[in-house]
């Protein structure tokens, strides 16, 4: 049989041309096949957005996928919906080019959606199979919550009308970083689905505000050991923990050394770099943070997780809190005699007032949502909006975001950028791309009954064989350090890759077998097969994708080729990678409807597993 075997042999060809394809997309060489795009008229107006205030032009004629190559600002749309969302959709793309390709519309539209909430989701669920959310001391149901989390992660990404404030927590999650690898949080699924809220809550609102809400909150209390830290007993040989203050600094807000607006390292006199705090501000940071317990614990010592003490801010306790004078960042001296509050507020607006804050997580959000390697003009122009919306607001979450993604260099690869523009998709985004873009359904029970409900994504434990999932990182650290370089690739370059840092031979190959099963269980004799083999307490789905509009097209290789480069590349496929695919569905009878379906899932599988797909361009 032509199909598994064939696909097989055509990956490895794939798997020869990864390096050097990744090479070019981020900077080692070579640019790539797909045109730069023209401007787009995106009305922006906003510092640094590098958007024209003309009103758009009128609307243009519908277009079907195929007939938008060639058009540059229809492939533009495509790549922006592939900045902005978890992978665009045919709809989506067709809806916001014939608007115009109005971007700060569809930002706008974006914004005013509500948060879809993952606590809630749970809740819900779990409510409907007749389980008690609060019950903290069943093994058994602690396993149950967190497969029905992940489910709803995956439903959110997915199917989630906030695409925009999803995409944007997720990346706020992987700077303000849990993981319930961490044996504190290992069996709350809760208190991680209330956090992963509070960073869609706060997606669009202020830094400062969002620093406060994870502060406080109980799972990053547990994770990095600030609640029950307590102030120095010499007689009891205690000193305030320095975990927290220590990462809050490092990874939340100014980074180890001092930068300048464009994030570039600045240097002493000697050509050093200059650090941004020493042991003596960490150690008056942890002497800051103590006197914190959960927000509804009687006692300072009562030790118990129960109730809600996971989704409430954490609340002081001052005989526990150090109030003797202690000095911060900048050589700002916080008074003797304050309170746990006092010293927590004025403590977060010291730090959140350092020159660092802006270019440290405007450039991290800008290698998330667009490109490993912006220029420095580009982190200049994010980093000054960060420090003023144009309003005199510093920190205004929703402005950075606008003008991250409608900045020229977001916009327009220019022959300056083109070379070092782009990113390797993370596996969370590579996965969630292709579920998007081919309706992925699943069967799948959700009941202890053995109900089976249609529509839902399960998707458990993605990250022990692909590399990553949502809140599962191995340290605080992330998945990946935001300097990554590989060792010895790109040529020399001076260009950083995060995520090449969990790219390795595992988990490509468990990608592989992933996005197989997910395209070729369209086939009808497969699913039935997957279908019986359904089984809810371990987590067992059966994901598929739905091809009805590409089987019609799949009578004509051009036109199905030309619907798959728009809808998953954006229309970069390079002329080689077509000849290939092409080559390999020509011997499927276009003519038969079983031999049509194979033709796209084989071109389909092909695709998704390419090196040029996994480039972000």
């Amino acid at each position: 049989m032509r199909l598994m075997g064939g696909v097989v042999a055509l990956l490895s060809r794939f798997f020869v041309a990864m390096s050097l394809a990744l090479m070019v997309a981020c900077g080692g060489g070579g640019g790539s096949s797909q045109p730069a795009p023209v401007p787009v008229d995106n009305g922006s107006g906003s510092p640094g957005g590098g958007g024209s205030t003309n009103p758009p032009p009128a609307p243009p004629e519908p277009l079907e996928l195929k007939e938008m190559l060639g058009n540059e600002r229809a492939l533009d749309v495509t790549r922006f919906l592939t900045q902005a969302t978890f992978g665009p959709t045919e709809s989506e793309i067709k809806a916001l080019y014939e608007s115009s390709g109005d971007f700060k519309t569809w930002i706008d539209d974006q914004v005013a959606v509500a948060p879809s909430r993952i606590l809630e989701g749970l809740d819900a669920h779990m409510q409907a199979s007749g389980l008690d959310p609060l019950n903290k001391r069943n093994l058994e149901l602690d396993w149950q919550k967190r497969m029905l989390m992940s489910d709803i992660f995956w439903e959110r990404f997915v199917h989630g009308e906030d695409q925009l404030r999803q995409r944007v927590a997720f990346a706020l999650s992987q700077i303000f970083v849990i993981s319930d690898l961490s044996d504190a949080l290992f069996n709350d699924a809760r208190g991680i689905a209330n956090y992963h809220d509070i960073m869609t809550e706060h997606a669009f609102g202020n830094y400062r505000d969002l620093l406060e809400a994870v502060t406080l909150n109980p799972m990053m209390g547990e994770y990095l050991s600030m609640v029950r830290n307590e102030k120095t007993d010499v007689s009891r040989n205690i000193r305030p923990d320095e975990n927290y203050a220590r990462e809050m600094m490092q990874l939340f807000t100014i980074g180890l050394v001092e930068l300048n607006d464009d994030g570039t390292v600045r240097l002493d006199g000697d050509g050093n770099p200059i650090p941004t705090y020493d042991q003596e501000i960490t150690k008056a940071f942890a002497s800051v943070f103590t006197g914190w317990m959960y927000g509804n614990a009687p006692y300072w010592y009562w030790a118990d997780w129960f109730n809600e003490s996971t989704t409430l801010a954490m609340k002081p306790f001052e005989a526990y809190h150090d109030t003797k004078t202690k000095t911060l960042l900048n050589g700002e001296v916080l008074p003797a005699g304050q309170t746990a509050e006092q010293d927590l507020d004025a403590a977060l607006d010291n730090v959140f007032g350092h020159q660092n804050v802006a270019p440290f997580v405007s450039k991290q959000l800008i290698q998330r949502l667009v490109t490993s390697n912006p220029s420095p003009g580009y982190v200049a122009r994010i980093s000054a909006v960060f420090n003023d919306n144009g309003s005199g607001e510093k920190g205004d979450l929703e402005a950075v975001v606008r003008a991250i993604l409608l900045d020229d260099e977001a916009r327009e690869l220019s022959p300056e950028t083109r070379d070092t523009f782009g990113k390797l998709k993370e596996p969370v985004l590579k996965f969630t791309s292709l579920m998007r873009a081919f309706h992925v359904e699943a069967f799948q029970p959700l009941r202890e009954d053995g109900a089976v409900e249609r529509e839902t994504v399960r998707f458990f434990w993605p990250g022990y064989d692909y590399g990553q999932r949502p809140y599962g990182s191995p340290s605080v650290f992330n998945f990946y350090r935001p300097d990554y370089k590989p060792a010895n690739a790109f040529g020399g370059a001076d260009v950083v890759s995060p995520e090449f840092q969990i790219l390795n031979e595992k988990n490509i190959t468990a990608a592989s077998n992933w996005g197989g099963s997910v395209v070729f269980n369209s086939y009808d004799f497969l699913r039935d097969g997957c279908e019986e083999d359904l089984d809810f307490e371990a987590g067992v789905g059966c994901l598929y994708a739905k091809f009805e509009g590409e089987i019609e097209l799949a009578k004509n290789t051009d036109e199905l080729l030309d619907h798959l480069n728009v809808l998953m590349m954006s229309g970069g496929m390079s002329d080689d990678m077509r000849a290939v695919i092409a080559d390999h569905i020509e011997p499927f009878d276009p003519n038969d409807e079983q031999q049509r379906l194979y033709r796209v899932a084989e071109a389909t599988y092909l695709m998704w597993m390419s090196p040029e797909f996994a480039v972000q361009r």
